[in-house]
This record gives structure tokens, sequence and C-alpha cells, in this order.
């Protein structure tokens, strides 16, 4: 047996079957692809895409918060609103920042994950003075001009942050 005869009949089998197989060609075999690598960490899976849509509206209600007036008026961007207290204590805070020249701020938000009608991030304040600072917030659907309101716990915490 000669090296062509090998040849053309490995080449014969292999055209065969092929088209018992239901290969229409073999020029070019088929490749199947690597399986997909999907992250995890403990088990538990990474979000697949950023919620860039939630940058807009978040901004604007962190810009509310921080804009000027007395924080009764700005009740609709707090979780559950703001009680007298709290709204006393927070005008003070306010007020002597912005005597101290702090105001305005520019806010930088990053991380966010956002679980249907609770959304957390890392946001950056930068005062007027170039100070920044970083936490981490909690935002919560509500009935605010900007469809979020930030938590208590976070609106708190921001204000004893202030204090």
């Amino acid at each position: 047996m000669t090296l062509k005869t090998l040849v053309t009949g490995l080449a014969a089998v292999a055209v065969v079957g092929g088209a018992a197989a239901g290969v229409t060609s073999i020029a070019s075999p088929a490749v199947s692809p690597a399986p997909a690598v999907q992250p995890v960490v403990w088990d538990v899976p990474m979000p697949q895409a950023p919620a860039p849509d939630l940058q807009t509206p978040l901004l604007q209600t962190l810009q509310a918060l921080a804009g000027g007036g007395s924080f009764s008026g700005k009740a609709p961007f707090i979780q559950g609103g703001i009680g007298r207290i709290e709204g006393i204590a927070a005008d003070r805070a306010y007020n002597r920042a912005a005597a101290e020249g702090k105001f305005p701020l520019t806010f930088n938000i990053v991380n966010i994950d956002s679980d249907g009608g609770v959304a957390t991030a890392d946001v950056t304040a930068t005062s007027a003075l170039g100070t920044s600072a970083t936490q981490s917030v909690q935002f919560v659907a509500g009935p605010s001009p900007t469809g979020w309101q930030i938590s208590k716990a976070s609106a708190l915490n921001l204000l004893s942050a202030a204090s």
C-alpha cells in the first residue's frame, strides 16, 4: 500500500463519515466554544452589568439635599421624612458648614449596586474648599421628585459626620 492510497482512503472515509454525520463541509472543522466562565465570590454571582441608569437620579437626590434652604423642605428626599428635632440639627450643621465656605458640594457616585427598590453606592463629596469624604450611602425608591430617597440610616450617618 502506498502513501497515496492511504491518504486517498482516509479522505474517502472522512467524506463518507462526514456525510453520515450530516456535515456539509469538512473544509473548516467545527470549533466548540469554550465554556463560559462566570465570576463568583463565595458562590454568589457578581452583578452582570452596572446600573448606569441610576447615576443621574441618585446624583439629583444628593444635590437636592445639599442645596440651600431648610431641611424641612427636603423631607421628600429622605426616607420617612424628617422630624422636627432632626430638621433643626440638620439646619444647624448645614448653616455651620455654609459659614465655613464648604458649599457648594460636588458629588461622585461609584459602585452602584441595585437590588429592586434599594440601591447602595459609594459617594464622594467634595467641598468648595477641596476637601473630600467618601461614604457608602443607601438609597430607597420613594415618592421624591427624583424617584429615590436617601435611607433614614444613611441620612443620620451623614448628619453625624457633618456635625
